[in-house]
């Protein structure tokens, strides 16, 4: 008996935390794909607990691609960000203790297990979010111009909208 009290306590040491990852309920999603807005109009700012991955490519060059990520994990935060595609620069620049930006023209960035406020600048923005959140979108003001598009919680896609979104909550409120 003694023998399989052995063999089946490192089990339910496994499983323990396999079972509580199962029951949180609690966490949503936010992805943007391909998303564009004006010269200097945030595409997305976003406020998340949780963790907010993406890639900004423009591909114009009267554009400029611009992450600016607010860490409120009193500095224990894991931002970071990578050129992607042999583009030619990345900078980082630090703007106070608690904020940084990133500017280039193709790059990858990262704001993980944490506390965040994020503002995404430029086009070809692609954001994957999973946490708890808010989070106000616009795209283009013309109509016709393609402007990407998100989903919350696996919901519908929709078009980014020509103005400032109101507040949308992921997970979503209903």
């Amino acid at each position: 008996m003694r023998r399989l009290a052995l063999m089946i306590l490192p089990l339910l040491a496994l499983a323990a935390p396999a079972a509580a990852l199962a029951l949180q309920t609690d966490d949503g999603t936010l992805v943007v794909k391909n998303g564009g807005a004006p010269r200097t109009v945030s595409v997305v700012t976003l406020v998340v607990e949780g963790t907010a991955l993406g890639h900004i490519s423009t591909g114009s060059p009267d554009q400029v691609d611009k992450v600016v990520i607010q860490d409120f994990n009193n500095g224990s935060g894991d931002i970071g960000a990578s050129i992607t595609n042999n583009a030619p620069t990345l900078t980082r620049t630090t703007l106070s203790d608690s904020k940084t930006s990133f500017v280039g023209s193709d790059f990858r960035w990262r704001a993980a297990n944490g506390t965040y406020k994020i503002w995404i600048y430029g086009s070809g923005v692609n954001v994957f979010a999973v946490g708890r959140g808010t989070v106000v979108l616009q795209g283009k003001t013309d109509a016709g111009t393609p402007d990407g598009r998100y989903s919350i919680d696996g919901g519908d896609w929709h078009s980014l909208p020509g103005v400032p979104s109101d507040l949308l909550h992921f997970p979503s409120t209903g």
